[in-house]
């Protein structure tokens, strides 16, 4: 399939168990024509991938976001489109091994979304 995500992805309703990203979220927070909105962009992806996933799926997507408001604009747009969950941050005192994960649930509560520690994601 080729597409652009920031349009959405085209896939079933509730077609996924879950989702892995590895460094591709963060591409749609760049405005490379003057008709990309990164806002709607992050948006159109993230209720899309939010339809495609059973209820109660998971969604791990790694991601270097270049500043503290570019990662709070992509979890606003996560949660709009209605996941719960959050950011998981490994080797945090690293400049150079850092990691963000954002960590989603499709269809979960967020008192639902507690996990039993050592558990990642």
């Amino acid at each position: 399939m080729l597409g652009d995500m920031g349009q959405g992805i085209p896939f079933r309703a509730g077609i996924f168990d879950g989702c892995i990203s590895i460094s591709a979220v963060q591409w749609l927070c760049n405005a490379d024509k003057k008709s990309h909105s990164p806002p709607k962009r992050l948006y159109a992806f993230f209720k899309m991938l939010y339809a495609s996933l059973r209820h109660g799926a998971k969604a791990v997507l790694q991601l270097y976001p270049e500043t503290p408001d570019q990662m709070e604009l992509i979890m606003y747009q996560a949660t709009r489109a209605g996941f719960t969950g959050g950011v998981v941050v490994d080797y945090p005192n690293s400049a150079k091994a850092k990691k963000y994960y954002l960590c989603l649930f499709a269809g979960v509560s967020a008192d639902q979304t507690q996990m039993p520690l050592g558990e990642f994601c």
